[in-house]
């Protein structure tokens, strides 16, 4: 029977309703309206993963080896932190679970059904029960999951890393922070006891920080502004772990006011590279004072980058000195094995 043909069954059954059953008639239309609206609501491509019907259990578990602090947030007294300060060191003692590590604040989990072009997606954040355990209601068959963990400030449902696609994910304003991801097949067999999976996160970042200690912010200072291009970008593509695309980097800090005269900066840039192993980088910095004229301009090609490893720039980046002495390293994360020293 069509859909006209059964509301105009149903508009003869009410019309014929005596006046005391008119509320109930009504009742019954805003019902029908409610559902007709929550069934619109759905996010395109997105499947209901939380219902049991004809859907088969999947957990998972998921876990890291290899994150720790590069310094303790609170740092000293003057020392600016203008980035997250986590990176990766070398663990040989065991997987840690993903709530014991307290600077991931968001996990995103997207299983993508084979040969379809949807998916089944789960949020949860550090606030979040049972934080890095997940369980999926999803029909028998072979799935490729996506999973990323960010280290993103204040995660909430309008500022959170966004899975696009098996080949696209997007983090909040572009700007990209620490993370970790898995790529890997997972199949749900029929009526099994137990599917469990532990998931084990690598990093898929690279970092480059910007360390200029040595030198005090002057009053006169205003902002200070980076530039990055070459093999690398800001959207990750979990199905390589590089970047989706090549995007020159750039943005704007604002370094002025008293509270921040005197006080010696380090910004850490998280970004993804083409591959593994990328050496064609080029960075530019500026500095500007209150009346908006350039204070310093620098340039540096053939910056060195590691996949899951620090870069480390470190100098007087703001002030006007005739003689500068760059060094590069990195001394926390694994060694790249690339030290070279600016004159």
């Amino acid at each position: 029977m069509g859909n006209s043909r059964q509301y105009q069954i149903f508009w003869r059954i009410s019309s014929n309703l005596k006046p005391m059953k008119k509320y109930f008639t009504k009742s019954l239309w805003l019902i029908i309206a409610a559902l007709l609206v929550v069934s619109c609501s759905k996010e395109d491509g997105v499947m209901d993963s939380s219902s049991r019907s004809d859907k088969l259990e999947v957990s998972f578990n998921f876990f890291e080896k290899s994150i720790s602090e590069i310094e303790s947030r609170a740092g000293t007294a003057d020392v600016a932190q203008a980035a997250s300060p986590w990176i990766t060191r070398a663990d040989t003692d065991g997987k840690k679970n993903l709530s014991d590590c307290k600077q991931i604040t968001e996990l995103e989990i997207a299983l993508f059904p084979e040969d379809r072009d949807t998916m089944y997606l789960v949020t949860q954040f550090s606030t979040d029960k049972n934080f890095g355990q997940v369980k999926l209601y999803v029909p028998r068959g072979n799935y490729k999951m996506v999973a990323i963990a960010a280290a993103t400030d204040n995660p909430s449902k309008d500022n959170k890393v966004s899975i696009k696609s098996k080949t696209e994910v997007v983090f909040p304003k572009n700007v990209v922070t620490d993370m970790f991801y898995t790529y890997q097949d997972i199949a749900v067999k029929d009526r099994e006891e137990s599917q469990n999976y532990d998931c084990i996160l690598k990093r898929g970042v690279t970092v480059l920080q910007l360390n200029c200690r040595q030198e005090p912010c002057p009053d006169y200072m205003k902002s200070f502004k980076y530039t990055i291009t070459g093999n690398c970008g800001n959207v990750f593509n979990p199905t390589t772990g590089h970047c989706l695309q090549k995007t020159t980097l750039t943005r704007i800090y604002d370094i002025s006011g008293d509270q921040l005269t005197g006080k010696r900066f380090s910004f850490s840039i998280y970004f993804f590279l083409g591959a593994d192993n990328v050496s064609d980088i080029t960075l530019t910095t500026q500095s500007t004072d209150t009346e908006d004229k350039v204070v310093k301009s620098l340039s540096f090609e053939n910056v060195h980058m590691v996949k899951g490893k620090m870069t480390i720039y470190k100098g007087p980046f703001l002030s006007t000195h005739s003689s500068a002495s760059f060094i590069i390293d990195s001394p926390t994360i694994p060694d790249s094995g690339f030290s070279t020293e600016f004159e």
